[in-house]
This record gives structure tokens, C-alpha cells and sequence, in this order.
């Protein structure tokens, strides 16, 4: 398929020559429509996002994107790059690995992102990005006690401008099964129980999940090499 430029240069509409502007031009409004056409063929698509931190990614994690993917064709997960200080080792690179190897056993395909500044910032700009997909985001709606806050507070945008974010629907997570402690994830890698702690943290039979040994023991060994 000839360019813009290809396509003017060999049969050009006038006698005068087309000048670099008008060619650059040319170029760049026809990139917009088709932009805006594929948008626009996209219009139907539902995307789940799930941002957070993930240090590490828990079977409630797992629960969440799985609840979301049911109103969702594809998901999302940002991670942020922010270390807790009682798990340093855990990283936001071994993070995205345990989620991709998470994404294996959900019924939707999953793209995990590790996000350059913030998975808010990232959400927001998906959202901004992608005007004709129906977009939903979960996050949690338990106060951190530390905070004070939620973190469904961070995307309240989307709620107080739904003029310009009709496509977004922001949703709580719901708490599902067991309710994973953070301190006590802590406490297993403490004390080097990492078989300890995959059974406590790592989605499993009574999450319908059949995980592999070869996968559990690549979680084992992203979480022991620190």
C-alpha cells in the first residue's frame, strides 16, 4: 500500500509540485481518521483494568481480575514500581512474572504492565487514550490504615467527570474468600517458608485453580533468589 507521500509524488493532482508541508500534512490527518476508525471498530470491547502494587500478586488478586473479566473481552494489570520495605526482593519485575504466569489460568487474555510512573497515572491514560472501549476498573474499598484512605479515592475523576469518562465504570473489589495479610506473607518469607507461604498467598483448589508444580516452583524460586 503506497504512502501519502508515494501516492501524491507519483500522480500529483496539479501541475505544481506539493510542498513537504502540504505532504506532512496529508500524512498526518490521514493517520488521525484511520486512528480514529480503528477506535471506532473497537467501540464494543470491554477492558478490565486492575491497578495496584502487587508485592506480591495474592489469590485475592486473582479473584478480582477474574470477577472483572466476566463483563470484560481482555484485561489489564499495572503494576507499581514502589518496594514495600518488609519485602524489598520482591520486585515489580518478579511481580509482572507471577502475574503472567497467573494470566495462564484466567478464561480472558491478560496484559500485565510494570507502569513507568504510577498504574493510576497509566489508568487514567488509557481511559484518555481509548474514548470508544468500555473501560472497568477495579480497586480496592477497604481503608488503609495507614493512609486513612481508600484506594478507590484515586480514581474519583472518573466518577465526578462522567461527561468526559461515560466509557469507565469504576468498581469495588470485592473481597473474595480467604483475606490475605500482607503481614503474614511477610512473616512466611521471614522465616524462609516460601512452600508455606505460595499455599497461603497463590491462588489454588478452592479458587478452581489447577496450578502446575512447574509453576509453583517458579514462584518459589522468584521469591527465595532475593
Amino acid at each position: 500500500m503506497k504512502t501519502f507521500k508515494e501516492f501524491f509524488e507519483q500522480e500529483p493532482c496539479s501541475k505544481e509540485p506539493i510542498s513537504k508541508f502540504h505532504l506532512d500534512q496529508a500524512e498526518k490527518h490521514a493517520k488521525n481518521y484511520f486512528d480514529r476508525v480503528e477506535q471506532e471498530e473497537n467501540t464494543n470491547e470491554a477492558v478490565a483494568i486492575l491497578p495496584g502494587g502487587f508485592k506480591p500478586p495474592t489469590k485475592g488478586h486473582f479473584l478480582a481480575l477474574q470477577d472483572l473479566l466476566k463483563d470484560a473481552d481482555r484485561g489489564i494489570v499495572f503494576i507499581g514500581k514502589a518496594l514495600r520495605e518488609d519485602r524489598e526482593f520482591i520486585t515489580p519485575e518478579k511481580s509482572k512474572r507471577i502475574w503472567d504466569i497467573y494470566a495462564g489460568y484466567l478464561d480472558k487474555p491478560v496484559e500485565v504492565i510494570v507502569s513507568d510512573l504510577s498504574p493510576v497515572k497509566d489508568t487514567y491514560d488509557y481511559a484518555d487514550d481509548n474514548q470508544f472501549a468500555k473501560i472497568i476498573v477495579g480497586a480496592g474499598d477497604r481503608v488503609d490504615p495507614k493512609t486513612g484512605k481508600k484506594d478507590i479515592d484515586r480514581y474519583d475523576a472518573f466518577v465526578k467527570n462522567k461527561d468526559k469518562y461515560p466509557h469507565v465504570d469504576v468498581r469495588p473489589i470485592a473481597e473474595k474468600g480467604d483475606k490475605i495479610s500482607g503481614t503474614k506473607v511477610g512473616d512466611y518469607f521471614k522465616k524462609g517458608d516460601f512452600d508455606g507461604a505460595i499455599d497461603y498467598f497463590v491462588p489454588g483448589e478452592l479458587e478452581n485453580v489447577n496450578m502446575s508444580e512447574t509453576d509453583k516452583e517458579i514462584i518459589k524460586s522468584l521469591l527465595a533468589n532475593k
